[in-house]
């Protein structure tokens, strides 16, 4: 239903405006996401019955920038997470990360005069690694090509062109020490311990496992198709028989979602056990990289290795994979 806001202007929803006019005779409709952009689309062609096109074109413009003064970066980025982040694999990270950076004095700067000089300030008030400052940094322009290409803002992106993005960091090479998978077995229970074998036998990412449907598990053939994978792609992985046991203690079903925790329990419970055997370095997805190199140490190839933690290229397998020199010894000497 669409009601009226002002003159030729109607609402419906929060991000749809209707200019309803007559211009030169002629019928005008257009919708718009935005009262500010209806008010130019509006103004501007009112005044294009006075000029002739290159004037009307002026006036247009600098009518659109006098409308975006007032949007703060925190406003776009309120419009970001509402229409863009749910579309995103990591949207509930993107949410957190988007929460953040509206507590920074960058969210209250506005939106059109940002400069590169006001993000690294941002990523000072970040702080953390590298790589953290980078995925934020990222975001922030993320945003303007948003604004830009999508939401036709007049605005320019600070950081594309501006300045040098923060380095990824060293890769990380965390791999269980000596006794600390076992420690970890005796300080979890119920379906986050199963949760971590299963990690650890199968390499998945921890959003592949939480994907994890009965219905796609193969009993006979120990395989499980992945419908929910980062790269959008579906793939079958191998179920190890230790990943498989860690099934039966779940208990099967004809169908329905494997787990009945959800991650913030997940990750309680990881805390909580990593913490206790003294691991407070040790994060969950180091278990990816424990996963990918014991597969290698069973004498997997490189083909086979790929089949079952979904790397789509051996650059990045590579990451992944940290051989330690007693397995290694192992194979020479046999």
């Amino acid at each position: 239903m669409w009601k009226k806001v002002e003159k030729g202007i109607y609402q419906e929803g929060l991000y749809s405006f209707r200019v309803r006019m007559m211009v030169n005779g002629h019928k005008l409709d257009k919708t718009l996401d935005s009262l500010a952009e209806a008010r130019v689309f509006r103004d501007s062609h009112k005044l294009s019955q006075a000029l002739d096109v290159h004037e009307s074109a002026v006036i247009e413009s600098r009518i659109k920038k006098q409308s975006i003064k007032g949007l703060t970066v925190g406003d776009a980025l309120d419009r970001y997470l509402l229409e863009i982040t749910p579309h995103k694999k990591g949207a509930d990270t993107e949410e957190w990360r988007i929460g953040k950076a509206k507590r920074m004095q960058l969210a209250k700067k506005p939106f059109h005069g940002v400069t590169a000089d006001d993000v690294i300030a941002f990523m000072g008030e970040i702080g953390g690694s590298e790589n953290n400052q980078r995925k934020y940094v990222s975001l922030i322009s993320h945003l303007y090509r948003v604004a830009i290409r999508q939401w036709r803002l007049p605005v320019t992106n600070p950081v594309t062109g501006q300045m040098d993005l923060p380095d990824n960091g060293v890769a990380r090479t965390r791999r269980l020490k000596k006794g600390e998978y076992y420690k970890l077995m005796k300080a979890l229970i119920g379906e986050p311990k199963q949760f971590v074998i299963i990690a650890v036998e199968t390499a998945m990412r921890q959003s592949e496992i939480f994907s994890l449907r009965w219905e796609n598990i193969n009993k006979k053939k120990c395989t499980a198709l992945l419908t929910d994978t980062k790269n959008g792609e579906s793939r079958t992985t191998i179920l190890s028989r230790v990943a498989m046991n860690a099934l039966d203690a779940v208990g099967w079903e004809d169908e329905g979602e494997v787990w009945s925790i959800n991650k913030g329990q997940i990750r309680r419970a990881w805390e909580a056990a990593r913490d206790d055997i003294g691991a407070h370095d040790l994060h969950f997805h180091d278990l990816r990289h424990e996963g990918a190199s014991r597969l290698f140490e069973k004498g997997l190839n490189v083909f086979e290795v790929q089949s079952i933690t979904g790397h789509k290229t051996l650059s990045e397998l590579r990451k992944y994979t940290h051989l330690t020199p007693s397995s290694i010894l192992a194979k020479l000497n046999k």
